[in-house]
């Protein structure tokens, strides 16, 4: 039986005066140099499963946090790649409007417009990464 069903199941129980004998701290370091800090108490007679079921379920929440913390910076970066892109397109089409109106690109701007479009087909593929990350982030915080 599972920490919190337990924990449920003595609340409908007969009230029984529980003993702590000591205490734990469960520090958790989250993105955006947030934190989440947990305090769980140690009850006489507590067997090593409970414990564990208390930090389980401390690791769990601490998890979702963390997710949640990562979507605004997941969907930031997405949206700087986004923004990186329209710039070199903006780039490659000038240069290929300039290649095509039969003026002279420079050794520079000739590797460039090569380049740029080898590079937008892998911003493309960085940006729909950064899409799925988002998902999968919002998924596993239960956002979204």
């Amino acid at each position: 039986m599972g920490f919190l069903a337990r924990l449920l199941r003595r609340d409908q129980e007969a009230p029984r005066a529980a003993t702590a004998v000591g205490n734990f701290q469960v520090n958790a370091t989250l993105p955006n140099g947030r934190g989440i800090s947990f305090s769980m108490y140690l009850l006489e007679g507590e067997d090593l499963s409970s414990i564990n079921a208390k930090l389980d379920l401390c690791q769990e929440a601490a998890e979702r946090q963390r997710f949640r913390c990562e979507i605004p910076e997941l969907e930031a970066k997405r949206e700087q790649m986004v923004k990186g892109m329209q710039q070199a397109r903006e780039v490659l089409s000038e240069l290929e409007t300039r290649h095509k109106n039969g003026e002279s690109l420079s050794s520079q701007e000739r590797m460039n417009l090569k380049n740029l479009q080898v590079n937008i087909g892998k911003m493309n593929e960085e940006i729909d990464k950064g899409g799925e990350a988002i998902r999968e982030a919002k998924l596993k915080a239960g956002v979204g």
